[in-house]
């Protein structure tokens, strides 16, 4: 047995390296097909697309050159995305990238040219002088016969003012036994609102407060969250610059033995709400205020739009429990009613399959199907912008899905999803938005799509107490309306067995904290064999999107009577 598990390790190593090289081919080549093309520049989810191909094969072969090489391109991938957006936490990224390339892989030949486009990023964007510095000197000392070497040593000569007195020290890190690991952090930022998401290993116990501004010492208002049993690793930067005109930026350190803290030093404080998502573990900081943005360039049209109509809040007050008031905050009213961007989500991808129908149909794959018909169509139909929120097999965390469509400030999120249930007789449309539910129905759908157990989803109970006072509960559920009675309405001239399920409330991961009306649609069921045909039919894609745009349009045309009233 013994033999026969080394033989099995010998041989997955080039098998995961082939893998990983062919992988990084089919990465490169979208990079060169963005490259290419000036439309698909101008939409981010291209962007992001391609950068997931690049962080897949890192994750498929960590150690080897080839990773070194995706890393490079994924922080290239980042670079050209922020020339594109100016949005400067895309260019951090890329820092980020660059800099985890150079500790990951010093061997590489990248490693010093990595170093210095993120000294010169750190430079011509950030202002942060002493931190190219630093970096140039790491080329000067590591790589003095590298092909940089001639250049870094000028940029020290020019940036000798900014100098550090000494070499700076190695960031000191608890030595913690059995905990987790802090392993990264994403950011999202749009007007008045900014998402951060911690990664960890595993699950930690984790504390959260706020300290106030203080007028006499004039310190600006700041959030921390303390998590237990856990390490934050050398790779991770101590300070991330945001400057998004809520956050200023993040700090991580180690007050205390079996502690990490991490400080958000904020700009402007309304709200906060910090909460776990589980498989992978991450501590999910949601901040709220009145900060807006720097606004340049291509960035300024996604930043400009209104925001959404004000809509009654009156029945979550009703469920809200005595002993937590909610703190509500209602944005200002749309001017027309007019819809200008909407995003729709497909369902699942990459690594999460989703449901897999009776005779093996994927439910990512026919969400992208679906997915990309409904988004021309809605094009055709309204003359506004559709973006995807994934435009090939990528997998994206469900937080990342609303957090894209609160960055581009769209008027409506609509995911795609296709049901699944153990009764392979069970058919029919529904279609869901966010609420607090009791049904067991539509938890047992929710946890399916969550990717999480019945439990864990009791538990997200008192979490959306809080958030659904910044959805847009009430739009929400007549946009859910108008779209499941179109659906059964018009695929019903088309089809026999079109049951109308109903339009249902859910604790979906995927529609957390959008502030634009959201919705779910389970289009059919892929357990049921008629419908799973149907789900790969492009007829019926073709009506089903056709069906959700009748219900868009009625739900629009009544918001832009509303605002004329």
């Amino acid at each position: 047995m013994l033999l026969f598990s080394l033989l099995c390790l010998s041989c997955a190593g080039p098998v995961v390296a082939a893998g990983a090289e062919q992988a990084y081919r089919k990465a490169t080549e979208s990079h060169q097909r963005l490259m290419g093309s000036a439309k698909k520049q101008q939409h981010r989810d291209q962007w992001l697309a391609v950068l997931d191909r690049f962080t897949a094969v890192v994750e498929m072969a960590p150690g080897s050159s080839t990773a070194a090489d995706a890393l490079f391109m994924a922080a290239q991938t980042c670079e050209g995305l922020y020339r594109v957006s100016w949005v400067k936490n895309d260019a951090r990224r890329a820092v980020e990238l660059y800099l985890n390339l150079a500790r990951q892989h010093g061997e590489s030949s990248l490693a010093d040219d990595a170093l210095a486009r993120a000294a010169e990023i750190e430079e011509t964007v950030f202002k942060e002088k002493g931190e190219a510095y630093r970096h140039y000197a790491q080329i000067v000392e590591g790589y003095p016969r590298g092909d940089q070497a001639a250049a870094a040593r000028i940029r020290l000569k020019a940036l000798s003012d900014h100098a550090p007195p000494s070499p700076p020290a190695a960031s000191p890190v608890a030595a913690v036994r059995g905990g987790g690991e802090l392993t990264g952090l994403r950011i999202w930022s749009n007007a008045g609102y900014t998402r951060i998401v911690l990664d960890l290993s595993r699950a930690a116990e984790f504390t959260a407060n706020v300290l106030p501004a203080n007028p006499a010492t004039g310190s600006e208002p700041r959030l921390y969250v303390d998590i237990a049993g856990s390490a934050a690793p050398q790779l991770l930067s101590e300070v991330t610059t945001v400057e998004d005109g809520l956050l200023r930026r993040i700090r991580t350190g180690v007050p205390g033995e079996n502690r990490v803290r991490v400080v958000f030093d904020l700009v402007s404080f309304g709200d906060y709400k910090v909460f776990p998502l589980e498989d992978p573990y991450r501590i999910v900081v949601d901040i709220t205020g009145s900060g807006a943005p720097e606004i340049r360039s291509a960035d300024a049209e996604l930043r400009s739009l209104p925001p959404a109509p004000q809509d009654g809040i009156g029945r979550i007050l009703d469920q809200a429990p005595a002993e937590r008031p909610l703190k509500i905050h209602i944005p200002e009213g749309q001017k027309n009613g007019k819809l200008r961007r909407i995003v729709v989500d497909a369902g699942h991808g990459g690594k999460d399959p989703g449901a897999v129908g009776v005779s093996g149909v994927l439910e990512k794959d026919v969400t992208l199907a679906m997915a990309k018909v409904l988004a021309r169509r809605l094009e055709q139909a309204f003359g506004c912008e559709v973006l995807l929120s994934r435009n090939g097999d990528v997998y994206l965390p469900l937080e990342e899905r609303t957090g894209f469509a609160n960055k581009v400030g769209a008027d409506l999120f609509i995911s795609i999803h296709a049901n699944a249930s153990t009764n392979h007789n069970a058919y029919g449309v529904e279609t869901y938005y966010l609420n607090f539910s009791k049904n067991e129905q539509a938890m047992a759908v929710a946890a399916r799509e969550n990717g999480t157990t019945l439990k864990q989803v009791g538990d997200l109970e008192l979490i959306l107490f809080d958030l659904m006072a910044n959805s847009k509960i009430n739009e929400s559920s007549r946009l859910a309306a108008e779209i499941q009675k179109s659906l059964v309405e018009k695929l019903g001239r088309h089809y026999k067995n079109i049951k109308d399920l109903g339009v249902r409330q859910g604790p979906f991961h995927v529609l957390l904290g959008a502030t634009m009306p959201s919705v779910l649609v389970e289009a059919a069921f892929l357990s049921n064999s008629r419908e799973e045909g149907r789900l790969t039919d492009n007829k019926f894609h073709e009506r089903t999107a056709d069906a959700i745009i009748s219900g868009v349009r009625n739900f629009a045309n009544a918001l832009e009577m509303m605002a004329a009233r």
